[in-house]
């Protein structure tokens, strides 16, 4: 007798769970600046501190918001999708773009304002 020869059914492949370019948009421009505001807020009298972390929050929030609406756009032209969801999604991440890139600049000038507040304050008060 020979043996038969078996034929091998492989187990299907799991499907990977893929991200979807409106959450990475949706996580990555308003939720993750959002959060980062929140939490490093100054809620008590404006110090040094305080204003650092304000601004620093503000820099890094508006980095995680362009970082994300590039990486939108490279999920949308790497999947293929068509030219007009191409260029859609180029539009936004322009857009984006640069409303966090005028958002650093404003969160620059409020940190020098702040100091100031804080040195004229210092001043009085010594």
């Amino acid at each position: 007798m020979t043996a038969q020869p078996v034929v091998g059914t492989n187990p299907p492949a799991k499907r990977t769970r893929r991200i979807g370019r409106s959450s990475v948009l949706l996580l990555g421009v308003v939720l993750v600046p959002t959060a980062l505001n929140i939490v490093f807020n100054s809620y008590g009298a404006l110090t040094v501190d305080g204003a650092l972390r304000m601004a620093f929050a503000t820099v890094a929030g508006q980095t995680v918001a362009i970082l994300s609406a590039i990486t939108a756009l490279v999920l949308t032209v790497k999947r293929g999708y068509a030219w007009p969801a191409i260029v859609a999604f180029a539009i936004i991440t322009a857009v984006v773009v640069g409303l966090a890139v005028s958002s650093i600049a404003a969160a620059g000038d409020t940190l020098l304002s702040r100091l100031d507040s804080i040195a004229q304050v210092n001043e009085l008060n010594g």
